[in-house]
């Protein structure tokens, strides 16, 4: 599986869904991590308590709507 489709599968199993920047961000993490380290966050890779759908990722999208690395929103809201 690769990264993108990694981060598509969490983002789906946490009820988010991803913006524009899923693709970019995917690229990112595999040039900084690789495949192995596929969660860790390209915006702040020193920070491991901020990673692909942590808590700290979740809180961010619940507040701010879009996470830290503007890849993973909050799904629109049902009509």
């Amino acid at each position: 599986m690769t990264i993108l489709e990694n981060m598509l599968k969490h983002c789906a199993e946490a009820g988010y869904t991803t913006t524009d920047n899923a693709e970019k961000i995917a690229k990112a993490k595999n040039m900084m991590f690789g495949e192995k380290d596929w969660k860790r966050c390209p915006c702040d890779g020193h920070n491991e308590n901020r990673f692909c759908i942590s808590e700290t990722c979740r809180q961010d999208i619940e507040r701010d709507g879009v996470c830290h690395c503007r890849c993973y929103c909050k799904l629109p809201a049902a009509e």
